[in-house]
């Protein structure tokens, strides 16, 4: 608005070199201005209305790109591994959930001290990203066959080649998925199962054998 401002002042100033008498009363105190040729009025209104122009235009761009850089999520949106990873709560754009790439789906928004649908937050059976002010807590949007890298330090899932070796965690595919159910009674490893009452989903876990 700075911007927008000077161009105010320059197209006022251009505007009354425009206007002003040719003469001034004798009595009169001379102005800043007087000095100035009459004609320089018309150059300085007109740099006063680009100069304003670019401010507006300034103050426009930069409103337009907050608004888009803070993106409020809505439960049932999903989100790709590779946003989830930059942890910029209001930065992150939603993906349609049938996209494969799109392995979080938010099952809660909550704030100050608030929990994720199972009453925890630090250990609870969720994926949460958190700000210290506003958390999301996701259920795993994952697909059956899909492999997975997992980590006990890093509260995430990292897609891999389900025929690699190495690397840190454990992985492990998607043995199957069950939708509008809590029991994990239908998993080849109930124990390795995850639960989610919000949405009642039961993603079971199956590790992957690598030849060695």
């Amino acid at each position: 608005m700075i911007i927008a401002a000077i161009g105010v002042v320059l197209l006022v100033a251009g505007l009354v070199l425009v206007l002003r008498p040719k003469s001034a009363p004798a009595d009169a105190a001379p102005s800043p201005l007087a000095r100035l040729p009459k004609n320089s009025g018309a150059f300085i209104a007109i740099a006063g209305v680009l100069v304003l122009a670019l401010g507006l235009l300034a103050s426009f761009t930069h409103s337009s790109t907050a608004k888009t850089a803070h993106v409020e999520l809505a439960v049932g949106n999903c989100v790709t591994s590779k946003d989830y990873r930059t942890a910029q709560l209001g930065k992150i754009q939603p993906t349609p959930c049938d996209d494969h790439t799109a392995v979080y789906e938010l099952a809660a928004a909550v704030k100050d001290g608030g929990t994720c649908p199972d009453g925890k937050l630090r250990d609870a059976g969720y994926f949460v990203l958190t700000d210290g002010s506003h958390s999301l807590c996701f259920a795993p949007n994952v697909k059956v066959g899909d492999c997975f890298s997992l980590q006990d330090t890093v509260n995430q899932l990292t897609p891999v080649d389900c025929a690699a070796t190495g690397g840190p965690g454990v992985t492990v595919k998607v043995d199957n998925r069950f939708d509008g159910i809590t029991d994990p009674a239908g998993c080849v490893i109930p124990q390795a199962a995850m639960v989610t009452t919000q949405p009642p989903r039961v993603v079971c876990w199956k590790p992957v054998q690598t030849a060695s």
